[in-house]
């Protein structure tokens, strides 16, 4: 179904009375506050070999972008001296609650109470402001109010324990340290934020800690001054607005190597120093090679350094924006859990989904980029056997559960936001792969370029990336076929709709008319599908040169064919008896098929 082969007008079926609607908009159910924007938090921490407790000053700026605010409202994990239930009273998951580690993979404590963050003050230019803690919100109440496009600042004080969000412990080796993990709701718990991917703010970074610890944060090292005590404070400063659960912190003894710049952004790897000899090799050996694949292909590197960290408490990886936080695996690991991570930085990190619901954007954004990247190292047949597995792991979990669907709707419990983790980044991945066999390689590389330059430093919805592919394809011309003009079936069909596409097919050679003829049927329980699907038709060419016989040689054709009815059968010429025929070859369609010769 590759936008460049030859259509066969006496097999193709004119659509009629097919998916046309728009894509299903939805949102998750985080409460916004569309009258304000942060654009900046500081973060000043101090810690302490002594204790768990962080004791935090924040600062917090603010645009109003309405009239008329009289309250801001931050998350905030309030402390609790008993242990909170794992759920909340409405049975969703409670990101305030122990066990620590927070994130994907963080490693799992008994609950002991005693956790969450005490605010001590709120104040604005050395004034006290009035404010309110409960439910694990801040609520503080403007001085006066603001008309649209002004400014304010203000400065919060809180000390405890975090619950979550942040582990605080022992790695392998019994060295200390404390690293966040707060994917994808638990910044919470030792920041004062506004705690949704809809909300980006630049932010610095301030720790205070033991001189024996290295910091690693987001953005660039603006500071290290050795105070007195044998401490050291460290400083970073992140230029490019992100969303908090981005928001990265490590520190540790680590082995720091600064092995190279490229096109201005300084790279480095930061491991234990008990690993030091297996831990850099691998970050030093595909950084590079990896980041300049994707700046080729999509646009600049959004942030201003690239830091592969090793972390303890962190499964596979967390791509937190210039900082990669790696589990302990994941330094001898390979390059293409190394490529997901680094995909990540252009999707999610600076193309981030509006909300949760659109993760997909995300994790089948990153999943599918890193099997790109894999077709740029070891060729086309080790990219489709990667989409194959891909695909296979999604058609299985969409069968299996066909009431669940890649696009959440309206999601309510954060918790779940990749619970159907095979649909978001397997099923995802082949969403974007049955894109890019509708409207070419060349246009989906146009299209993607397009978005990133839309979206980057900002977020996105599943309608904005696809209303810039269908931008993509009208602007191609006749390179990129009707199909492409308006996506919105494709997406209807694929990202809001339950179980999956399923076809049985069957074909058989008939020599007086010299016709191939192919039967498909779709076989889901329920509705149908609209696709166009490649059916390439394999042959024996023999020829002479000279004279002589040459050897046999295989020649192959391309259709494509319009499946939308319940059974279909299209005739495709063929001189001689076939060799083979496959149905999508190349396997652009999410859909599971049976073909076999009749």
């Amino acid at each position: 179904m590759k936008k460049d082969v030859t259509q066969t007008t006496a097999a193709v079926v004119l659509m009629a009375g097919l998916l046309t609607a728009s894509v299903a908009t939805s949102a998750d159910t985080y409460p916004r506050q569309p009258g304000i924007k942060v654009t900046n938090y500081t973060f000043d921490y101090t810690l302490s070999d002594q204790s768990n407790a962080l004791v935090v000053k924040q600062g917090v700026d603010l645009t109003f972008i309405q009239p008329g605010v009289k309250t801001v409202e931050l998350d905030l994990c309030k402390f609790s001296a008993q242990p909170r239930s794992a759920q909340m009273a409405n049975g969703f998951a409670d990101p305030c609650a122990e066990p620590g580690g927070g994130g994907r993979g963080g490693a799992a404590a008994a609950p002991t109470g005693g956790k969450g963050m005490t605010v001590t003050s709120v104040t604005a230019a050395g004034q006290s402001l009035t404010w309110q803690h409960e439910s694990d919100r801040l609520r503080v109440t403007m001085p006066r109010g603001f008309s649209a496009g002004e400014t304010f600042s203000f400065t919060v004080a809180f000390n405890g324990v975090p619950a979550t969000g942040i582990l605080i412990a022992n790695n392998r080796h019994g060295d200390r340290g404390w690293v966040s993990n707060p994917w994808p709701n638990k910044a919470r718990n030792f920041r004062a934020v506004f705690d949704h991917p809809s909300m980006k703010a630049t932010h610095t970074t301030s720790v205070t800690a033991p001189v024996k610890y290295q910091v690693v944060s987001n953005g660039l090292l603006i500071e290290e001054t050795d105070l007195p005590g044998d401490l050291r404070r460290t400083v970073w400063k992140e230029g490019v607005p992100i969303s908090t659960w981005l928001m990265s912190l490590a520190v540790a003894p680590f082995s720091v190597s600064h092995f190279g710049s490229f096109r201005g952004i300084a790279l480095s790897s930061w491991v234990f120093p008990q690993e030091r000899d297996a831990g850099l090799w691998p970050f030093a050996e595909h950084t590079q090679p990896v980041l300049e694949f994707f700046t080729d292909r999509i646009g600049p590197y959004p942030y201003e350094k690239l830091a592969q960290v090793q972390a303890n408490g962190v499964g596979g990886g967390m791509e937190l924006a210039s900082s990669i936080f790696y589990g302990y695996g994941a330094t001898g690991a390979g390059r293409q859990l190394i490529a997901h991570e680094m995909a990540h930085q252009y999707w999610g990190d600076a193309v981030t989904e509006s909300d949760w619901d659109d993760v997909w954007l995300s994790e089948g954004f990153a999943t599918y980029f890193a099997l790109l990247y894999q077709e740029f190292e070891d060729g086309h047949d080790a990219f489709l056997e990667g989409v194959r597995r891909a695909k296979a792991t999604a058609l299985n979990y969409a069968i299996t559960n066909p009431g669940s669907t890649i696009i959440h709707d309206n999601l309510a419990d954060i918790s779940r936001v990749i619970a159907n983790g095979a649909q978001v980044y397997q099923g995802g991945a082949q969403v974007l792969h049955n894109i890019r066999g509708i409207v070419g390689t060349q246009t989906f590389w146009e299209g993607i370029r397009a978005y990133y330059a839309r979206y980057r430093d900002g977020t996105a919805t599943t309608a904005d990336f696809r209303r810039t592919m269908e931008d993509a394809c009208r602007a191609a011309g006749d390179r990129c076929p009707a199909d492409g003009r308006d996506l919105a079936w494709l997406f209807t069909q694929f990202l809001n709709r339950g179980g999956a596409f399923q076809v049985a097919g069957t074909w058989t050679y008939d020599a007086p008319t010299k016709q191939v003829q192919v039967t498909l049927e779709q076989t889901q329980p329920a509705g149908l599908y609209r696709m166009p699907i490649e059916i390439r038709v394999s042959a024996a060419a023999a020829g002479r040169a000279g004279g002589a016989p040459m050897p046999p040689q295989t020649s192959r054709t391309s259709h494509t064919v319009q499946l939308s009815q319940k059974a279909q059968t299209f005739s495709l010429p063929s001189d001689v008896e076939p060799l083979n025929v496959e149905l999508d070859p190349d396997a652009w369609v999410f859909m599971r098929a049976t073909f076999v010769r009749k």
